[in-house]
């Protein structure tokens, strides 16, 4: 008479012959198969493992970086604020000044915008030669 043991549930398994049979069968600690998997799908799995630290390590560099990368974009920005700001305030002030020398002084203006033009038809009319 074939002994049969009993498990923790209570469930008898059969002879060893035909525990092999059965694949899925609790009473085994390991899952077996028929078809081991190849030398290429195990290097696959050991450079996955091997590959994953790398991955990861990168991932965080890549998230550092972007930080970094926002907060200098963010600086640039409020720096190229202030001295668009400045660079405003000082055109409203030159244009200030111009209005102000004009209305003193019309016809001296008017002979500095005269010589400019003269001098600067001179020098297009050298480079067009």
């Amino acid at each position: 008479m074939p002994s049969n043991p009993i498990t923790a549930n209570n469930t008898v398994i059969p002879a060893n012959d035909a525990v092999a049979d059965n694949i899925n069968h609790p009473a085994i600690p390991f899952p077996t198969s028929d078809n081991p998997p190849t030398q290429a799908e195990q290097v696959q799995e050991k450079t996955a493992e091997a590959v994953k630290p790398v991955a990861e390590k990168l991932n965080v560099i890549k998230e550092q970086a972007a930080s970094k990368l926002a907060s200098g974009a963010s600086q640039a920005v409020t720096k190229l604020g202030e001295h668009s700001e400045k660079l405003y305030t000082s055109q409203v002030k030159l244009l200030d000044t111009c209005r102000v020398q004009v209305r003193k002084q019309p016809m001296t203006m008017l002979g500095v915008a005269v010589a400019t033009v003269v001098a600067l038809g001179v020098l297009f009319r050298r480079q067009t030669r």
